[in-house]
């Protein structure tokens, strides 16, 4: 079993989890927790699993490493996948003890991430790509400290001030670490590979290390009860998304013979969420925690849903066709199949996300949230319909001229 026949089974494993956390939206908020089941679905299960494949498959190809043992990739599969799974059974239905062991296997999950990630580095006879790795690093420190936070959280017994400090460093160090600082190492080679253009030259050392010490600054600071901490930690967070727009934008603008494809825009609009998000952040933590907490919806629809939602599902459709045995040709067609209605969905989902920060920050009134959702999820299930069946449909459907500008014939 080849590299890329593993990272497949990760990203299929992870497709199961987001389908389950969009499903999980329509169950009685009693039953979810609020919003909690489908975030934990998102966040611990689908993207956690698809970072542990792809963050293998880029790890062995930045160091020209030979793979790592299939025991070893399994294992580490199971555990990540297995331990978010006991965490989603155990915490509705209040058996604290498969809570405990589900948070235990899955940080342990996340350590054997990072074992295979520094053996890989390690084992590298050159060093030509270090900030990638830095990167890598850096963001699997945060998961086994947000575990941490998140394990304590779900044991309970905490009281009021505790238990929203945890919260606040459970989020920050999940979602704009690991999650966060994963994505953006690994796009400095996806974005240009998707675009087909060559890599830029930037200062991407700087932007690891500033987002990595705004998160760690953030999360210290909600531990200590630091405002001023926290206000530091989010500054240098939004400066290192601005450095890392900078990237984007000398991306785009780099000469290149193709259009645009639907991952490359699923990918850019994730951008905007991701920067817009953490200036956003930024002016609601120098107001205080109370505000934070305040605005934890819109934090959710622009980092979850704008951001990582949104990468993850850009990221499969050029990752999955490319991962399939086969001809160039049959990578092809499945890469083409993904522009069926490609703008239409990228477009429609992130008006949904629109509708929906609008009007969880009361501009607009409950009718256009609810329409914010109709929209937002119905472009998520036609993202995910066509990931499902695109094994079975590429190649068998006309796409279209737009395939072929993107693509070729």
């Amino acid at each position: 079993m080849n590299t890329r026949e593993r990272n497949r089974r990760y990203q299929m494993v992870a497709l199961t989890y987001l389908s389950l956390a969009v499903c999980a939206l329509g169950l009685p908020p009693a039953r979810r927790l609020g919003v909690w089941l489908p975030l934990h679905l998102a966040v611990a299960g689908a993207v956690a699993t698809s970072i542990s494949g792809a963050m293998q498959m880029f790890a062995r190809a930045l160091t020209s490493t030979p793979e790592p043992r299939l025991a070893t990739v399994r294992v580490q599969l199971v555990a990540v996948a297995g331990g978010a799974a006991a965490i989603a059974i155990g915490l509705p239905s209040r058996v604290r003890w498969l809570v405990a062991v589900g948070g235990v296997v899955w940080v342990l999950g996340i350590a054997l991430l990072a074992w295979i990630v520094w053996s890989a580095w390690s084992r590298s006879l050159h060093r030509r790509h270090p900030v990638p790795l830095a990167g890598y690093a850096i963001a699997l420190g945060c998961a086994l400290l947000g575990g941490l936070a998140g394990a304590l959280l779900g044991r309970g017994g905490l009281g009021p001030s505790t238990y929203l400090a945890l919260r606040r460093a459970h989020l920050t160090l999940n979602v704009l670490g690991f999650a966060s600082i994963t994505i953006i190492a690994t796009m400095l080679t996806l974005l240009p590979t998707v675009l087909r253009v060559r890599m830029v030259r930037w200062r991407a050392g700087a932007v690891v290390a500033l987002l990595g010490a705004g998160v760690l600054s953030e999360a210290a600071g909600w531990a200590l009860a630091s405002s001023s901490v926290v206000r530091v930690g989010a500054v240098l967070d939004a400066v290192g998304a601005l450095a890392f727009l900078v990237f984007v934008v000398l991306t785009v603008r780099s000469r290149r013979r193709w259009a645009v494809p639907t991952a490359g825009m699923h990918l850019l609009a994730g951008v905007v969420w991701f920067v817009s998000g953490s200036l956003w952040f930024a002016a609601q933590a120098w107001r205080g925690p109370v505000a934070v907490d305040r605005a934890r919806s819109v934090f959710l629809i622009a980092f979850v849903w704008g951001w990582l939602v949104q990468v993850l599902v850009g990221a499969w459709s050029y990752l999955l066709p490319m991962a399939r045995a086969g001809a160039p040709g049959q990578h092809r067609a499945g890469l083409q199949f993904f522009e069926l209605g490609g703008r239409t969905q990228v477009v429609t989902l992130n008006a949904g996300l629109l509708l929906l920060a609008a009007a969880a920050l009361g501009w607009l009134g409950p009718s256009v949230a609810t329409a914010g959702w109709a929209l937002a999820l119905g472009a998520l299930v036609v993202a995910l319909a066509k990931t499902w069946v695109f094994p079975v449909l590429a190649g068998r459907v006309d796409t279209g001229r737009r395939a072929i500008a993107v693509w070729g014939s």
